[in-house]
């Protein structure tokens, strides 16, 4: 019985630690749908920049071109970005999918819970969850401030990055700041239960002798 709890505990954990994973990888996946219109501006003036710089002319000169030319081929891309179009039906695309992640992470952490409790009861259980949650969170923190902009700066070109660069950064300070609320609740809840664990601990002694 005690072997078949140390699994249930094992894959718990693993439960746990995958719900809260998918959970907030679906919240950074809805920071970047919302911040897409940083991404459309940049690319729109990369676009902007290059077209007036083959046409030998400035932005401004090309602006003004452009708006007595509308129906010049250059002006409507302008107007009309077919690589924003593109990515922008992509992202409407990734809002069905988003909810449906945060959906599947929450139901995961949840039999991950449910699973503790089963194996170590309803408090044990709850104290458990919220430490796997405390280190999966910590984990994310470091893997969304650090390493996602040392991803895109390694793989990327230069151009790409250039264009990515602001929609990244925004949606990954979002990121960190909603997991750093996340770390705070799992820790002061943590602490909480290995409190009152002591403290029960402590009120059975007293009550044996």
């Amino acid at each position: 019985m005690k072997f078949l709890k140390t699994i249930g505990k094992f894959f718990a954990g693993l439960l746990v630690l995958l719900g809260i994973t998918i959970f907030i990888m679906s919240y950074f996946g809805t920071y970047a749908v919302n911040n897409f219109h940083v991404l459309e501006k940049d690319i729109n003036d990369y676009t902007l920049k290059s077209i007036s710089e083959k046409g030998e002319m400035d932005i401004e000169q090309f602006r003004e071109y452009c708006r007595q030319n509308s129906s010049d081929e250059n002006c409507k891309i302008l107007n009309q970005n077919p690589i924003t179009e593109q990515i922008k039906k992509e992202i409407n695309d990734f809002v069905y999918y988003g909810n449906v992640m945060r959906i599947i992470g929450f139901i995961i952490f949840l039999l991950g819970f449910l699973l503790f409790a089963l194996c170590s009861g309803f408090l044990n259980g709850l104290r458990q969850t919220s430490l796997i949650s405390l280190i999966g969170s910590l984990f994310s923190y470091f893997y969304y401030k650090y390493m996602i902009m040392g991803a895109l700066n390694s793989f990327l070109p230069p151009e790409i990055l250039g264009m990515v660069n602001n929609w990244a950064i925004a949606s990954i300070n979002q990121i960190v700041k909603f997991v750093a609320v996340l770390i705070v609740i799992f820790l002061i809840l943590t602490i909480v239960l290995y409190v009152l664990k002591h403290k029960k601990k402590i009120e059975g002694r007293t009550n044996g002798s």
